[in-house]
């Protein structure tokens, strides 16, 4: 009989022994799990902080860049090719000449010109960096300011060459000059957010045709008078205008200008109207 108890007793005691070392294992073993859990969450909350620290300095250093670049913009002497009445046949020559020359130019089209022929050559205008801007649909003085259908055309080609770039364009040239807005045509550009770029060198190439060194010699007389702002040279986008590309960009860059192109979001504002936010 006292056998049997120290039997009994012997395994109470073994299995009380056991149920306490598996509770503390369990313990142990929750509590390592708890400790792993906590390390690995630290670990994603110090990678989180070295990000969001690593994209900061990253803004930090493009701040620092866009600064520094903006900094040389304002020391240098811009000019800006303004080729109007596009797009013709001429247009995939012109931007490969300038490609050649590695200079971009701003295009005016005119929208009844852009056929789906020359939509292609559009988008490649843009993709090689140039700038394009709207110059009515019909390029007709009586519609546009007699009948007040400046605006109208002006959204309309919007979103036909919106279409064809695949980016919202609000840059526009009045024909003839805005000279000839009035107020409330003004004021509506406004309102639609559109950028309107005049010009202060006329080539007058024009009355040069058939004759692209001339065009060349005019301009580049013209470009004497400029030492604070930055010309804005208007020509058409004709042969002649691309047989003077090579010797018209030479003389731009011997006269010390560097040939950019024109966005919406350009500092610089020229206008006939000499609003500052037109």
């Amino acid at each position: 009989m006292k056998k049997n108890i120290i039997i009994i007793a012997s395994v109470l005691l073994v299995v009380a022994c056991l149920s306490v070392g598996g509770i503390l294992f369990f313990k142990q073993q929750k509590k390592e799990q708890q400790a792993d859990k906590a390390e690995k969450q630290s670990l994603i909350v110090k990678k989180e902080k070295e990000a969001v620290k690593q994209e900061n300095l990253q803004k930090k250093e493009a701040q620092t860049e866009a600064g520094e670049s903006k900094k040389i913009d304002k020391n240098q002497k811009t000019a800006y090719l303004t080729i109007d009445d596009g797009p013709t046949k001429y247009l995939k020559q012109i931007v490969e000449a300038l490609k050649k020359l590695n200079v971009k130019a701003t295009f005016f089209f005119v929208g009844n010109n852009i056929k789906d022929e020359y939509k292609a050559d559009i988008k490649q205008a843009v993709q090689d960096g140039n700038s394009v801007g709207m110059h009515s649909m019909s390029h007709d003085a009586n519609k546009l300011y007699k009948q007040g259908q400046f605006i109208p055309e002006m959204e309309q080609e919007s979103k036909l060459l919106s279409d064809i770039v695949g980016k919202k364009v609000g840059l526009i040239r009045a024909p003839y000059g805005s000279t000839y807005l009035n107020n409330d045509q003004v004021q509506k550009a406004k309102a639609d957010k559109f950028r309107l770029l005049d010009w202060n060198i006329d080539s007058n190439d024009w009355k040069h045709k058939g004759k692209p060194q001339d065009t060349v010699s005019f301009v580049n007389q013209e470009l004497d008078g400029f030492h604070k702002i930055s010309p804005v040279i208007l020509v058409h986008e004709t042969k002649d205008t691309l047989d003077a590309i090579p010797a018209l960009v030479k003389a731009i860059r011997a006269k010390g200008f560097v040939l950019e192109p024109y966005f919406e979001d350009n500092d610089f504002h020229l206008n006939f109207k000499k609003d500052p936010n037109l």
